[in-house]
Formats: C-alpha cells, sequence, structure tokens
C-alpha cells in the first residue's frame, strides 16, 4: 500500500475519533448527565486542603447549539445521602449560569481528612433538566497547620534510612488517612503492603518555606490488633548540592501522620516522633544525579510487618526539619507510567552488554538477574553511543548517572529497580552480570509527573509527525514535580525560560493545570521581597536579577491559565506577588528602558544574535502589558488604566531605540528582533508590511528557508509568519530537513529534541533532551489543525477553528481535551475542494473558517450534505448555523456546540 492511501486512511481514522458517544443518561432530544468531573482540575482527588475548591464537568447534549443556562451542586457526607438527593454539606440549588467551570465551593466548612461526595445537574436552553452525572469524590488533606502533630524525624549517627513504627488498634477501622511528606523521598508501606503508586515523592519545592505531603486512605490496610507503618527515605533534591550551592540539609527526614477513625470510638493518631525505629537498610548511597547502590544482602524479610524483632535498630532522633507550611501535594505525582521493552543488546566488549532501549527517556532500568550472594553488577545509563559501541557519557558531565546491585543469591531470579534516583537514558550498559544476559534482562522504567494526554494532532507530511511524537517524549521526560531543561546531566533544574516558551504545548497535548498551579506557586516562594524572581525554581542553580526571558515565566504561566482554563483565582492568588514584580522591573527602568543589565541569555542558543538590551526591553514591555491585562480581568480599572498607560509609554521608547526608519529593521534586523516586535504589534500601520518583508526576507532568501533564532525567538516566529499571512513560509520551516531545523535533529536519530540546533556529542552543553524547542507544538495545533480561542476569551467558551491548508499538506487533524470538553478540527484538501470536520463542545460557540484554495471560484459550502453557502450568500436553515460570510482566504461561519461536516466546492 503507498504512504499516500495509508494517509489517507489514517486521516479517517481520525476524523473517526472526533464522533462523541452519547452520555449516560443522553436522550436523542434533551440533555445527557454531566461527565469528567473535576475538583481542583483532578479527579477524585483526597489531600484538597483548599477551603472553597472548585469544581468543573463537561456538558453532554445530543443537540446543536446548546448551552448550560442553570446547574446544581449536591455534596454529602455519605454516598447513601447523595444517592438519595441529601446534600448535608452543600445544595447549591438551581442557580442561573453559564459556567461549568471554576465553579466554587459554597458549603459548610470542610473538615480535615474527610471523604466528600458530589454530583451536578444542568438545565439547557430550553429550560430542561438533565439527569445527575454519576457521583464523584473528593477527600480533604489537613486544613489547617495547627492540626499537624508530627514531628520531623531523621536517621542519626548511624544514618537510618528504614522507619517503623508498631501500633495496636481495637475494632473495626472506619477511616484512616495517612499525610506524609519528606525532605527527600520516601516509599511507604503499612503491614507489608506497598502503599500508593508514586516514586521520588513528595515533588521539589524550596523546602524552608514549603513541602508538600500527600494524602493516602489507608483503611483497607489496617486491621484490628497490631499493625505497623514502615517507611524507606531517600535524598533526593533535599540534599543534592547543585553546581556548587549547598544542599538544603545534610541528611533526608519523614514526617508522617495517620489519623485512624475506629468504628464508635474515638479518633487515634499515629504520628512520627522519637518513639520510631530506624536502621541503616539496603539502600546504601542515592542521589539525584549520582544513582542508587543497593545491597540485596542487607534486606530483612518482614520488616515491614507486625511483630518483627527489631534487632540492631536504634530510636529515630527528632530533627529540626523545615519550618516552611506543608501543603498538599494537589497535582498528578511522579509514577512510573510505562515499562519499555528493549530493541537490541549489544556487547561491544567482552563482559560489556550495552542495551537499546529505542527512544530518550527518563526513568531507570529495572534488571533481573540470577546469581551468587554478593555479585556485583552496574548498570550506567548515557543518552549517546560512540563509534565502537561503548557509551558516550560525555555529555551528562559530573553525574554518575549509575545504579550498583548487590545480588541476595540463594538460586531464584532477582529483580531489582532503583527507588531514589532517575536518569535520562536511551543505552544501559550492564557490567558485572553472572552469564550472558538476554534482552528480558533489561527493561526500561518511563517515569515522569502522570499527567495524562489531552490532545493529539497528526498530519499528512510525515515530518510533522515525527516532530509531534519527539516534542511529547520531550515534554514528559522533563516533568518532574517541576518543569525541568533536561533529566541526563548534574543540572536537570527548573529554568523558567524553558518553562514559559513551551507551556502553551504542553497544555494543548497534556492535562498541565494541577501542575502549573503548584508551580506558580513555587514561583511565588521563590520571589525576592524586591520582587525578583530567580531564573530556576526552586533556586538552586542560577541567581536573582535573571535574564527577563526567565523572570517573565511567572506573568506568563499566570496568563496562560488564565487563557486555558479560565482560572481567575490564580490571578487573585497572585496578584500581589506579580505587582512587586512589576515594580521590580519599573525600578531597574529609566526613559521606559531597563537600564540594568538583567541576565545574560538572551534569544538563548541563538544562530544569529540579537542584542540583549533588546529582548530585555521587549519582556519588560510584554510583563507590564500583561499586568495591565490582569487588572482588567480582576475588574481594577485604575490599575489596569495605569500598567496599560505605563505600557504605551515603553512601547513609544521600544520603538524610538530599536527601530530603524530608514531600513524598517528592529534592532539588527535578525528574524527573532522582527517576529518579537511583530508579535507585539509594535510596527505602525504604514510601516508593518516593510518589517513583514524583512522578516520573510531574511527566512526565504537570506538563510535559505532556514531559521536562526534561539528558542525564545523561534516561539514568536513561526506565529508571526502566520499572522502575517505567510503561514507557507512558516510550514516550509517546519517540514525543513537540513541543518538548522527541527527535522535535522530527526535526520540525525533524535528520539528527543536537542539542547541546540548543531549536533554535538562532545563534553559541553549538548543534552539530547531538551524540551526548549517545542514550542512549535502549539503551532501545529493552533495553525495546521486551526484549534484556537476567539480574541479576549478564555477557557474554549468561544473557539475559532481556523486551519491553513499550505503547501504540500493533504490534510490535518487535531483535537484537545479542553476545560470546556473536546475541540476538534480534521480537513482535507483535495483538487475538488476542502472537507473540514469540527467538534465543538456544548456550552461553546465557534466561527469556523473554511479555507478556500485560491485556485477555486463560484465557491459552495455544504455541512453534511445541506447547501449552506451559495452564490455569495450565506444559506440558513441548516442547525447550529447562524450565519456566514466570505473573504479572501475563507468562508466563515458562526455556529454552536456540536458536530458539523463541511464541504467547500468550487470550479
Amino acid at each position: 500500500m503507498s504512504r499516500s492511501c495509508v494517509s489517507f486512511l489514517l486521516f479517517g481514522v481520525l476524523v473517526a475519533t472526533l464522533a462523541v458517544e452519547p452520555a449516560q443518561g443522553q436522550t436523542e432530544a434533551g440533555p445527557g448527565a454531566p461527565a469528567n468531573l473535576r475538583c481542583e482540575y483532578l479527579r477524585e482527588p483526597v489531600g484538597v486542603d483548599t477551603a472553597q475548591p472548585r469544581f468543573s464537568w463537561v456538558l453532554e447534549h445530543a443537540q446543536r447549539a446548546e448551552l448550560q443556562t442553570a446547574y446544581q451542586v449536591l455534596v454529602a457526607t455519605s454516598k447513601d445521602a447523595l444517592g438519595q438527593d441529601r446534600a448535608d454539606q452543600w445544595d447549591s440549588g438551581k442557580v442561573a449560569s453559564d459556567e461549568s467551570i471554576q465553579v466554587v465551593y459554597g458549603g459548610k466548612a470542610l473538615e480535615s481528612g474527610k471523604d466528600y461526595y458530589w454530583k451536578v445537574r444542568f438545565w439547557d436552553k430550553e429550560g430542561r433538566a438533565s439527569e445527575y452525572s454519576k457521583p464523584a469524590h473528593f477527600g480533604t488533606g489537613l486544613m489547617t497547620q495547627a492540626e499537624w502533630k508530627a514531628k520531623w524525624i531523621g536517621g542519626g549517627s548511624a544514618g537510618g534510612n528504614e522507619f517503623r513504627k508498631e501500633f495496636t488498634l481495637n475494632g473495626k477501622v472506619a477511616g484512616a488517612r495517612i499525610f506524609v511528606s519528606a525532605l527527600g523521598y520516601y516509599e511507604l508501606r503499612v503491614n507489608g503492603r506497598r502503599i500508593g503508586h508514586n516514586v521520588l515523592d513528595p515533588a521539589w519545592t524550596t523546602y524552608p518555606k514549603r513541602v508538600l505531603y500527600s494524602t493516602y486512605d489507608a483503611a483497607s490496610a489496617l486491621k484490628d490488633g497490631p499493625n505497623v507503618i514502615a517507611v524507606m527515605i531517600g535524598n533526593g533534591w533535599a540534599t543534592q548540592e547543585v553546581d556548587g550551592s549547598a544542599a538544603y540539609y545534610k541528611t533526608p527526614a519523614l514526617l508522617l501522620q495517620m489519623n485512624v477513625d475506629p468504628e464508635g470510638g474515638r479518633r487515634q493518631s499515629i504520628v512520627t516522633d522519637g518513639t520510631w525505629k530506624t536502621v541503616r537498610g539496603p539502600v546504601m548511597e542515592d542521589s539525584v544525579y549520582g544513582g542508587e547502590v543497593y545491597d540485596a544482602r542487607r534486606e530483612t524479610p518482614g520488616w515491614d510487618a507486625p511483630g518483627f524483632v527489631e534487632t540492631g535498630w536504634s530510636a529515630a532522633q527528632v530533627v529540626e526539619g523545615s519550618p516552611g507550611a506543608r501543603s498538599s501535594q494537589t497535582m498528578p505525582a511522579i509514577q512510573v507510567v510505562d515499562t519499555i521493552i528493549p530493541v537490541k543488546m549489544t556487547s561491544p566488549e567482552p563482559g560489556v552488554y550495552v542495551f537499546d532501549m529505542g527512544q530518550n527517556m527518563s526513568g531507570w532500568a529495572r534488571l533481573n538477574v540470577e546469581g551468587d550472594m554478593g555479585t556485583k553488577v552496574t548498570l550506567r545509563y548515557s543518552e549517546l553511543l560512540y563509534d565502537n559501541g561503548m557509551i558516550n557519557r560525555e555529555n551528562i558531565r559530573k553525574a554518575k548517572s549509575r545504579d550498583i546491585y548487590y545480588l541476595r543469591g540463594g538460586g531464584a531470579e532477582e529483580s531489582y529497580e532503583a527507588r531514589f534516583t532517575y536518569h535520562g537514558f536511551r543505552y544501559v550498559e550492564v557490567t558485572g552480570f553472572p552469564g550472558t544476559p538476554s534482552l528480558d534482562s533489561i527493561r526500561g522504567r518511563f517515569v515522569h509527573t502522570s499527567v495524562s494526554t489531552v490532545g493529539s494532532f497528526t498530519a499528512s507530511k510525515q515530518i510533522l509527525n515525527d516532530i509531534q511524537k519527539v516534542i511529547r517524549w520531550s515534554q514528559l521526560t522533563n516533568l518532574f514535580g517541576v518543569p525541568t531543561d533536561c533529566d541526563q546531566r548534574d543540572e536537570r533544574q527548573g529554568w523558567m525560560g524553558d518553562a514559559q516558551a513551551t507551556a502553551e504545548e504542553a497544555m494543548m497535548n497534556f492535562d498541565m493545570a494541577a501542575f502549573y498551579t503548584n508551580f506558580i506557586r513555587d514561583i511565588g516562594d521563590a520571589q525576592r521581597d524586591d520582587g525578583a524572581v530567580p531564573d530556576t525554581v526552586p533556586l538552586k542553580y542560577g541567581d536573582y536579577n535573571a535574564d527577563l526571558g526567565w523572570q517573565t515565566a511567572y506573568p506568563l504561566l499566570v496568563k496562560y491559565m488564565w487563557e486555558q482554563y479560565g482560572d481567575r483565582r490564580i490571578i487573585e492568588q497572585n496578584e500581589k506577588g506579580l505587582k512587586k514584580y512589576i515594580d521590580y522591573l519599573h525600578s531597574h527602568a529609566k526613559d521606559g528602558r531597563i537600564a540594568d543589565k538583567l541576565g545574560h541569555e538572551g534569544d538563548w542558543v541563538e544562530l544569529a544574535h540579537t542584542p540583549h538590551d533588546f529582548m530585555t526591553d521587549f519582556w519588560y514591555l510584554y510583563d507590564v502589558r500583561t499586568m495591565a491585562d490582569f487588572e482588567k480581568v480582576l475588574g481594577h480599572d485604575g490599575d489596569a488604566q495605569m500598567y496599560a498607560k505605563q505600557a504605551q509609554s515603553i512601547a513609544e521608547a521600544f520603538n524610538q531605540a530599536y527601530f530603524h526608519t530608514d531600513t524598517a529593521q528592529y534592532a539588527n534586523g535578525t528574524q527573532a528582533a522582527n517576529a518579537m516586535a511583530l508579535f507585539l504589534n509594535l510596527p505602525a500601520k504604514d510601516r508593518r508590511d516593510e518589517v513583514t518583508d524583512n522578516l520573510t526576507n531574511d527566512v526565504l532568501y537570506y538563510h535559505d528557508t532556514h531559521v536562526t533564532t534561539g528558542f525564545i525567538g523561534v516561539k514568536f516566529l513561526m506565529p508571526a509568519l502566520t499572522s502575517t499571512g505567510h503561514t507557507d513560509l512558516a510550514y516550509d520551516l517546519a517540514v525543513q530537513t537540513t541543518y538548522p531545523s527541527w527535522g535535522y535533529m530527526l535526520s540525525r536519530g533524535a528520539t528527543t529534541l536537542w539542547e541546540l540546533w548543531e549536533e554535538k556529542t562532545g563534553a559541553s552543553m549538548n543534552s539530547q533532551d531538551h524540551i526548549m524547542f517545542g514550542s512549535v507544538g502549539a503551532w501545529f495545533y493552533q495553525t495546521l489543525a486551526g484549534i484556537n480561542q476567539n480574541d479576549g476569551t478564555v477557557g474554549y467558551k468561544h473557539i475559532r477553528i481556523a486551519p491553513q491548508a499550505v503547501r504540500d499538506l493533504h490534510w490535518a487533524s487535531g483535537t484537545v481535551d479542553t476545560i470546556r470538553g473536546t475541540v476538534g478540527s480534521a480537513w482535507t484538501h483535495d483538487a475538488s475542494g476542502v472537507t473540514l470536520k469540527v467538534t465543538i463542545p456544548a456550552g461553546a460557540d465557534a466561527r469556523v473558517l473554511v479555507p478556500k484554495p485560491e485556485e477555486l471560484s463560484g465557491i459552495t459550502v455544504e455541512e453534511n450534505g445541506r447547501v449552506i453557502w451559495e452564490k455569495g450568500h450565506f444559506v440558513p436553515g441548516d442547525p447550529g448555523i447562524s450565519s456566514g460570510v466570505e473573504d479572501e482566504n475563507d468562508v466563515a461561519f458562526e455556529v454552536g456546540s456540536g458536530e458539523y461536516s463541511f464541504r467547500l466546492i468550487g470550479q
């Protein structure tokens, strides 16, 4: 079968995925029960510590152009009560509102460590009520700091890293919650059972200011009589020295509180204190960069079960720990999300075995081995190979990146995988293996923050699919509680520039709302009193007075949360910090320009240098404009006007300083300079075309359709070309395969994005897994699939579908499961016209622009076989479509929610 036939069949499959199955309780003519219920962006969270959590749901309706006109939320303290519609916690009543997102809880005060059950129904525009949704659940964490009774404990002089506490329960357990944190990482067990699936938990924070704790329902693991809690801890970021900066703490520490509610009895709390026992277990050494050393001979079977004889164990030491806030980790945890089978094993030297996973990934390897007691097997990780087949570890710098396992022996197969470290790798070198390994001896364990997929993009041009794949892998491998730059070398930091440059792409590919909510709080914790934010968060690598392309992550991430999820609260919570940040910028400015040098990165890893002062002043203007928008959202008209006026003055100073009236170039005329100026709409109307010509000439003629920007500039280059009518040129850049380009990386075998446009493999700054060039992923969705929001709107309530049928692209398809529901766009272009299939969620509307091939005239448009545009006029009567208008490039229709299939034909 030819590639074109395969592509066409794949397109058909993707179009079919846009169809939505009727929801439970949905009738042919009426509203269906709401679906996808969320609390604080999460499904069924168990550790909510927000006094007024927010709810959201997705509307289901069989008819087009349907809206919610009212809703009713019921919250109860038991499933039975909710099933009988007895809302003993909150009955919102029938609330006249079209909002199905960010609905704030308004009931009785929530109690700590309790379960709550909720459901919702809605009324459509005809006043018909849906059935109630299926029940959803959320549990609470500890709502106040005063409820914490636990103390931080450590392993003392013996360096204990295993802890246990036996206790007795009398009677059946009605409920039990464990709240656990660590300065470092932990693995939790109760009565011999592993609790939860989290790894490398809790996520990294600025520990002296805040630690995160996880909440577990432990009732099913407890029993009448003797019980035990057993915990292993590791060092993690708490003790990791980074780039010469001191570690937060010398040794890790544990904090745990379990509240047990027996049936008919008084609550019993088991907390970490000096009565716990500790010992040095089989994990002999562990660190983020160094890996783990595990001696299975030191295992003590039964240590995590009641009745274990604690010979050699000593009392745990109460330590100072962190004085900071204790906050629930209300975001997806880091977990093992997949197991990867190696594609090849080689032996480049005797006794050296190299396993190729076929994919650059984050996590560790699981070793399956059988041998004599004390046999030492070493696993070393790398992204690259030398020509002789040996692993090339030059680019991981000082990171040891290895795991060592000492066998327990005994004749049975042993399985080992690390607990308290992670690596970035494609290749695993195994030495010391007893005998000869097979492909089954190693499995890759893919580890990252367990965000779910919400977006899908594919197209007829295979290179676009390949780039989409490496973007997804690069994003996931750099989500470890914070958005990191890389996953392999002695760095792995929360670089703010990388975070802001790729956030829009991340939000369209993955469910990032809870993750970025947490990271924005991390930024606030790291903010200095004068308003500055560092270039890495948490700050361990880098410093304050950072480049503004990195500091801008604070306002921009808040902006994207507002745009993508309609999150007003996050603006409210950060208004004070954002104002401090703007004041900090003003303090370094004179006459509308930043006067002091802040940072040095500019358009980082650029190929043509853009002046640093231009970059700095661009961000100054962008951030003040963004602050004006925030104040407008909050209804603070006076502040909004003040910041808008400041932004206008900065824009005037910017143009005066950088726009050359004789050449119509900005700064020194690089792609980045002109694209960024166009992005902010800075050129005067009568000079905009000249600036655009300068940009396109530089791309097309001076650089033979190649980029010269760094990762900051390329974020603006693609949308600037598109907005000025040059999507075809942006497309040519996207599908380019020679240096420098995304396609060049792929042609050289990349399975994740590189840190540089260049191919380098030596001991320098040349990570093979960096997400920072991934901003083009957002352009795929927004331009090629055409999924956008109307200007000035948020939360996908008012959508704009405007796909660009360019060059040799025969079809493209994209879907995004937004906070309001699935938005889909799938189009195909052939000689006779264009077919566009669209999905708009109930409660939303859209402006759908059907692209009009320039070679066609006498345009007719049908929707599901019914003519809706003919002889230059809109033909009314098709359900859900209210109007249509034609311009030079497309025929645009205003539509309500529903699924539509447009067919544009001509002569």
